[in-house]
Parts: structure tokens; sequence; C-alpha cells
């Protein structure tokens, strides 16, 4: 036998035991799987026994939920659930600060303001007249929030 063979040799002794680690892993991860199935089944018929729905499960264990996801923050490699939960997060605050700007700005409008032609308007309830000659007079912007300044259109009387 000559050197070459040698380490052929303790390289394919190499490999198998490296394809035997990796069954091993397969069979390890397939009664990972077998468990985390049973666990579903489990927790659904405790559940239906006693009356809770899963997120009541969530909530009564949101204390070690929270101390799960805060343990992650501070791994090296944060599994990917904390991952797509803080992409979430990051979305929603975004989407809620830009929310949080239109409502200001429909705050501050600058539209004008609904305008009447120059007259002397009747409110028909209350037989209350009110003269516009350049703005509305407040009495008048009172009627066109109260009834619309189509109806208040209506009441004008020359």
């Amino acid at each position: 036998m000559s050197v070459f063979d040698q380490d052929i040799d303790k390289q394919i002794r190499q490999h198998q035991q490296q394809i035997a680690e990796l069954e091993q892993l397969k069979k390890d991860q397939e009664k990972k799987i077998e468990g985390i199935k049973e666990f579903d089944v489990v927790i659904k018929r405790l559940c239906n026994q006693n009356a809770l729905t899963e997120e009541e499960l969530y909530v009564s264990r949101s204390e070690q939920i929270e101390g799960w996801l805060i343990a992650m923050a501070k791994s090296e490699a944060p599994s990917s659930i904390y991952t797509n939960l803080k992409r979430h997060f990051e979305k929603t605050i975004a989407r809620d600060a830009r929310k949080g700007d239109k409502k200001a700005e429909k705050k501050t409008s600058t539209l004008p303001k609904p305008k009447l032609a120059v007259g002397t308007y009747r409110n028909p309830a209350t037989q209350e007249k009110v003269e516009k000659i350049k703005r509305n007079p407040r009495q008048l912007d009172q009627w066109i929030e109260e009834h619309g300044l189509q109806v208040v259109r209506t009441w004008k009387i020359d």
C-alpha cells in the first residue's frame, strides 16, 4: 500500500463518520418535529377541556414569552421569530408616525372655508336672520356646520 492509499482511506473514514453524525442529527430532528406536533395536539386538547382559547393561553404566559424575546435580543444570532417581530414593529412604528403627521395636517387645513353669496339668510326653523356682507358671520358658520353648506344656501332671501 502506498501513502496515497492511506490518505484516501483516512478521508473515507472521516466522511463516513460525518455521514453517521448527519444521519443521527436527521433522526433527532424528526423526533423533535414529532414532539412539536404532539405538543400542538395536547395544547388544543387542554384548551378544549378547560374552555380556554390559545390566545388566553398566550396571555397567561405573556411574561415568560416577553422574557424569552428579550433574551433573544441579547443573543448574537437571534431566532427568526425575533427578527420577524422586530421588522414588523419597525414597520408599524413608521406607519403610525406617518399617520400622526397626516393627522396634524388635517388639523391645520389650508383649504378655504365654504363661501356663501353676499345677502341675507333666514333659518326656517328659528326664523333668525343673518346678513352676510364680506365674511360669514359666526352664526352663519354655525348653521353651515350644523346643517351643511348646501342646505344653508337655500335659506338666502335676497
